[in-house]
């Protein structure tokens, strides 16, 4: 059986991702996020075609993209005349080797419901100008807690969870720095922060982490996630100009680049193996 998952899990997918066509009805303010004090990216002129990409919207801003000048942001909904809504394909992730997956299958999303979406509007050819600039931070496309907590709790239900909510982190399998689709439910998994034997918190694993240094008791969890997304977003970024780099980056630095799709994949079939490179002395992943 355990065979089986890991076939399952390398199997190759395609990005799919909601996305709704719509027009601007008025001149509008194009923002870094979804309120008034955000930066104000460019004013957009009345009629100008855009993809609206956020399935929920925050604050009665919803999360646009004008394909046109590549540019993204956040536009008030009531500005808008939206059409049906179809999907997206975004560039499609290789996967990895059946002999590449390393860890305990117990720390892997189940394939079928969590196989892992990327933002389409983040490309190789756009990165400087989103995740790898100074300027662009998660927050701006994270969505609001009351769309994510209900998440969290259909996502631990469908997991079979049934212990603490805050034994978990809601996490995006394709992190946000490095291009996760913000808002997919197939890209929204409960991760644990210690494992089924040993159920902790957030706290609690920061506390057993820097009492038991490089320990293996406990299955590596959320926060171990937590180190590869840094490292492969500074891989990603590596060689960009004046990029933007983790809070890791000093501890963990990157030493080679990869691409956005390979960091991806990385991310969506084995991180792992990435961190088992990273505490190997700094080793890179690729």
């Amino acid at each position: 059986m355990t065979r089986i998952l890991l076939s399952l899990l390398v199997c190759p997918f395609s990005f799919i991702v909601w996305a709704q066509e719509a027009s601007i009805t008025r001149n509008s303010n194009l923002r870094s996020g979804p309120d008034t004090t955000s930066k104000i990216l460019k004013t957009l002129p009345a009629g100008t075609s855009v993809t609206i990409i956020s399935r929920y919207p925050r604050q009665g801003y919803v999360r646009v993209h004008n394909a046109s000048q590549d540019d993204t942001g956040w536009i008030f909904e009531r500005n808008l005349t939206a059409a049906p809504s179809p999907e997206i394909a975004a560039e499609e992730v290789p996967a990895n080797s059946f002999d590449d997956l390393v860890g305990d299958i117990r720390i892997y999303p189940d394939p079928h419901r969590t196989p892992g979406k990327a933002d389409p509007t983040v490309t190789q050819a756009n990165i400087a100008k989103n995740i790898c600039n100074k300027n662009w931070s998660t927050d701006s496309v994270r969505p609001a807690t009351s769309v994510t907590n209900k998440i969290k709790s259909e996502t631990m239900e469908a997991y079979g969870f049934t212990d603490a909510a805050n034994h978990y982190e809601l996490d995006h399998l394709v992190s946000l720095q490095n291009g996760g689709c913000p808002d997919c439910v197939e890209n929204l998994w409960p991760q644990a922060y210690g494992d089924s034997t040993h159920p902790m918190t957030q706290d609690q694993r920061y506390a057993w982490n820097r009492t038991h240094p490089n320990a293996t008791t406990i299955l590596a969890g959320s926060l171990e996630k937590d180190v590869v997304e840094n490292h492969i977003h500074d891989e990603i970024c590596f060689g960009i100009p004046n990029a933007k780099m983790s809070n890791y980056a000093k501890k963990y630095p990157a030493t080679v680049g990869v691409t956005l799709k390979r960091g991806q994949q990385i991310l969506s079939t084995d991180w792992f193996a990435c961190y088992q490179n990273v505490m190997d002395g700094n080793k890179p992943c690729q």
